[in-house]
């Protein structure tokens, strides 16, 4: 963790983190088939990355916080219980390089295409990279699915055997995949995942934060299919679940999950006067707990971990 200040630190992975995030996958997952309801053991497209773990000094495994759950039981669990399960196996997810990774999710993806309930990632920008890299690779993967083989651009032997074990010569989906492709190019890849992706009911990734930038290319992408902002959480621990999912991103809230973390928020009081570089000024006022928080009232979160 630690990226927003441009340097990484370690911060200790318990069996409280993959079962709450079980648990909030689970809870996340009831709210949202109430607004957009899937049909039982379809596909799930996932643009979800892990990078290679090591051990520390003291022989402690290490990576990120994303890498440890992809490869928990906790997250195959998951897709029983919520009835969806991802297109790509661990060993397209967890080969660590990305652009060979995001190949792979994107042919399988095209593969299963008519089984696709809905389209995820952790971040908004790797669904944007991704499909931005599709406009590029659009025709290799349509020969992949014509020859059911796999580029020679994937060079990890783990990876090709395992997407070589899924899929088979399939060469009216590839023509009809292609005819999609010829007719986006004209309207500059406008709506291209329902095109693709006729069955997905909506997309689904955190969408907050700095992830707003990526909004507009991603609704280009999205036509009118329903953009749907994940849970809040940090590397430490999760924060809040998005109990309205019918919300567009830009006006999500999220309810706070107690039992995760003792949360504690330091109220903000703003500046009239702004500094030198632009910023904008708060005075601090003593962290309160969560009973004492009041709406309007703008907040840093602190949180202790159990």
């Amino acid at each position: 963790s630690g990226t927003t200040e441009g340097r990484q630190k370690f911060i200790p992975f318990t069996r409280h983190n993959p079962e709450t995030t079980l648990q909030i996958y689970r809870l996340a997952a009831a709210y949202r088939s109430r607004v957009y309801p899937t049909r039982s053991n379809g596909r799930v497209l996932e643009f979800i990355y892990s990078s290679k773990r090591f051990k520390t000094r003291g022989g402690l495994m290490a990576g990120t916080a994303t890498t440890h759950i992809f490869a928990s039981e906790e997250f195959r669990i998951k897709q029983e219980k919520i009835k969806l399960f991802t297109c790509s196996p661990h060993e397209v997810i967890s080969n660590g390089d990305y652009k060979q990774t995001t190949y792979c999710h994107l042919l399988l993806g095209l593969f299963f295409r008519k089984e696709i309930e809905c389209i995820t990632s952790t971040f908004a920008y790797s669904m944007v990279q991704a499909f931005s890299s599709f406009e590029e690779q659009w025709e290799d993967i349509c020969e992949d699915i014509k020859e059911g083989n796999v580029s020679s651009k994937i060079t990890l032997p783990k990876m090709r055997k395992a997407v070589l074990d899924i899929i088979e010569p399939n060469p009216s989906l590839a023509s009809r995949i292609e005819a999609i492709c010829k007719g986006l190019q004209g309207s500059d890849w406008f709506g291209l995942v329902p095109k693709l992706w006729p069955n997905a009911k909506y997309v689904y990734s955190i969408m907050t934060g700095s992830m707003q930038h990526y909004l507009k290319k991603l609704r280009h992408y999205c036509g009118s299919l329903p953009l749907v902002s994940a849970e809040y959480g940090a590397t430490e621990s999760w924060i809040g679940v998005n109990l309205d999912p019918s919300l567009e991103p830009e006006k999500v809230t999220f309810a706070v999950m107690p039992t995760f973390s003792y949360f504690e928020f330091i109220p903000l009081y703003r500046q009239d006067q702004y500094s030198g570089s632009g910023s904008v000024d708060f005075i601090e006022d003593d962290p309160v707990p969560l009973s004492q928080v009041k709406v309007g009232q703008e907040y840093e979160i602190v949180l202790t971990t159990f």
